[in-house]
């Protein structure tokens, strides 16, 4: 039979992290700034900003088609954390647009 001090429980050694690398660190920050980086072109802060919910209600569409339309590159839009912003020269031009889709149709 074992007696009280060798029950004892060893401790684990500590475990020191791996060092990381330059190619690494790299790889951390491109991460770190592609997450940062707008996927829209940045807009003028002169214009006043409407929130997506708003231009869709004026537009008479659904917050997801402009949705699509901001992921796809047909919406020039502002993302403030994670709303998304439309000026209100885009909201006239996509207005512009659809009534003349329709008209053409």
């Amino acid at each position: 039979m074992k007696s009280a001090s060798q029950k004892k429980a060893v401790r684990s050694a500590r475990r020191i992290p791996k060092k990381p690398t330059v190619a690494d660190l790299l790889r951390a920050r491109i991460a770190r700034e592609q997450k940062l980086s707008p996927k829209a072109p940045t807009l003028p802060l002169t214009e006043k900003l409407s929130h997506i919910n708003v231009a869709a209600a004026r537009l008479g569409m659904s917050v997801w088609t402009l949705r699509h339309y901001a992921c796809t590159g047909r919406l020039n839009y502002r993302r403030i954390g994670r709303r998304l912003f439309v000026t209100e020269s885009e909201i006239a031009r996509l207005a512009g647009n659809e009534v003349q889709a329709v008209n053409a149709a």
